[in-house]
């Protein structure tokens, strides 16, 4: 019985390490397919269910957008509100916002430009830098194995460790999730991620905050063989927006149209997503 005990906590060791190495390494792969995202186009069509205190639908917002690449930055074009195309005058506006970018991005130097999209490079690698610590911000424990979209995955389980210190702004937001992650096999990519919050989120100096429970679901799929992209998004929210507005409900996110930006992008009318 000893035999069996000291065998099985050495494999339960080794198994911790290998699930460890495992997300290491899913993170560095992470990176590099960040940097190829960034060169792609895509729909977004979002849909947020509003929920009174008894569970009771109150509004459903619908949203279809066209995520492009403008002058080396994402730019988010509205072309259908509710299931419908966009109004007339709707559309008007959004043509008028889209030339007056145009516009003022043609009359720039190229020093201005270079200056642009060096803050915004700063901007998307700080939004990031809390994900180098995901190493270090949980215990991981091997469940098994899976299948995502029909490509074989691990999947592991994330629990918060209790002495954990962020060392990067935002990424002290780690310790307030718990929850189960699925990395491809293959390409050490995240193919799906289930958690919920234990504790209360904050935001933006209390600006915004998650309730504890709150719930987020996020899978990705291989594109063009190249790059993993947001397949779909689902969040269950409770959370308070400036201290005072409630906002109750489920929001669900799907991601379609893929096109790489530099080879087959153009502008597409809501009438050709149906």
């Amino acid at each position: 019985m000893r035999i069996l005990a000291v065998l099985f906590l050495v494999s339960s060791l080794a198994q911790g390490q290998d699930a460890l190495e495992i997300v290491r390494k899913s993170v560095h792969h992470d990176q590099s397919n960040w940097l190829k995202a960034k060169d792609y186009t895509y729909i977004v069509r979002s849909e947020m269910r509003r929920r009174d205190s008894h569970g009771k639908i109150t509004k459903v917002d619908q949203r279809t957008e066209e995520v492009l690449i403008l002058f080396g930055e994402p730019y988010e074009r509205l072309i259908a509100k509710d299931g419908k195309p966009l109004s007339d005058s709707e559309r008007r506006k959004e043509q008028q916002k889209l030339d007056r970018l145009m516009e003022k991005r043609a009359k720039e130097s190229p020093e201005e430009r270079r200056k642009r999209l060096a803050a915004f490079d700063r901007e998307r690698r700080k939004d990031r830098e809390f994900l180098e610590e995901v190493p270090d911000a949980y215990d991981f424990r091997m469940l098994g194995d899976d299948a995502i979209n029909g490509r074989p995955c691990w999947k592991l389980e994330a629990t918060p460790r209790p002495n954990y210190q962020p060392k990067h702004s935002g990424a002290g937001m780690l310790k307030k999730f718990k929850g189960k992650v699925w990395i491809d096999k293959q390409e050490f990519q995240l193919a799906r991620l289930d958690v919920e919050t234990i504790d209360t989120v904050s935001w933006g100096l209390f600006l915004a905050r998650l309730a504890k429970g709150s719930r987020l679901f996020i899978e990705q799929h291989r594109i063009n063989g190249e790059v993993w992209m947001p397949y779909r998004i689902q969040v269950d929210l409770d959370a308070r927006l400036a201290l005072f507005k409630r906002v109750q409900g489920d929001l669900d996110v799907s991601f379609e149209n893929f096109r790489k930006f530099q080879t087959d992008s153009r502008i597409v009318e809501a009438a050709e997503l149906k």
